[in-house]
């Protein structure tokens, strides 16, 4: 089974592969000038997962992502523009131009560093697994029969599956909402999720028994960019040092998770965070 999953990661790769070429006559449009020139940055953000990226009442974009993407378009002078991304679409998003930069909750992991050009981290994150306070789960094997749901391509679906193969009750949904909407139905008993995806759950099922039952691994975000970019990536660079010395970044961490800044990295395996 984990065969057929490397296999699976393996056409992915080459389906980006082709993205890649097929939007490298746009890649010219990424310049610093070029973006001032056109008075707008396209950002992809995600669309339903609080507090990452969300919709209001009002229909305006918000969460950590939305602000650090409006300090960009502050310190370029133009336009932010957000797309909203389901999870599957992020990197072909990118890849064929319908986003300049994508924020779309990125962790940095060495097969999307592949397709893709990290900036250093600017947000973190840890991918778990969420049940019912009465389903006792001490170690992966323990939900092995239970039905588990994952966003399709995402972090938590690739480490569980590393960890039981591609067995039958994992179930793919295509976005963050219908796996959080998977678990309060009831069609799955357990959800690979990150550590904000409770807020979500107590939004969709007020007085709830979810709670975290396992920690896959810690995620860190950056910012994503096409491959060879390098004066876009040179510039993120920069930014996420001065917003991170200036207390903006600590202070949208503290407003949409509570906690305060954490230390990231100076590196992460497999991962560059400038243009090689």
């Amino acid at each position: 089974m984990l065969r057929n999953f490397s296999m699976k990661s393996a056409v992915l790769a080459v389906v980006a592969a082709f993205g890649l070429m097929a939007a490298a006559p746009g890649a010219e449009a990424q310049s610093i000038e070029r973006i001032k020139q056109s008075g707008v940055i396209r950002v992809g953000v995600m669309g339903e997962q609080a507090p990452w990226g969300s919709i209001d009442a009002s229909g305006q974009n918000i969460g950590y992502d939305v602000d650090v993407a409006r300090l960009i378009g502050e310190e370029l002078g133009v336009k932010v523009e957000f797309v909203s991304n389901a999870v599957a679409a992020r990197i072909p998003n990118l890849l064929t131009g319908k986003v300049d930069l994508q924020m779309a909750v990125m962790g940095m992991y060495p097969d999307r560093a592949k397709a893709v050009q990290f900036s250093k981290p600017y947000s973190g994150l840890q991918i778990i697994l969420l049940s019912s306070q009465k389903n006792k789960i001490e170690t992966i094997e323990d939900a092995r029969n239970l039905r588990i749901g994952v966003p399709r391509g995402a972090a938590q679906d690739k480490a569980i599956t590393t960890l039981l193969g591609d067995v039958p009750n994992i179930r793919r949904f295509d976005d963050d909402s219908s796996t959080i909407q998977a678990l309060v139905s009831g069609q799955v008993d357990a959800i690979g999720g990150n550590t904000t995806y409770k807020i979500n759950l107590d939004r969709a099922a007020p007085g709830n028994d979810y709670e975290q039952k396992l920690v896959f691994n810690e995620q860190w975000q950056g910012i994503c960019t096409k491959l060879g970019d390098a004066e876009l990536n040179a510039w993120l660079n920069d930014f996420i040092d001065k917003i991170r010395a200036d207390g903006r970044l600590a202070a949208i961490n503290e407003k949409w998770l509570g906690v305060p800044l954490p230390e990231f990295p100076e590196a992460v395996e497999g991962v560059p965070f400038t243009v090689q």
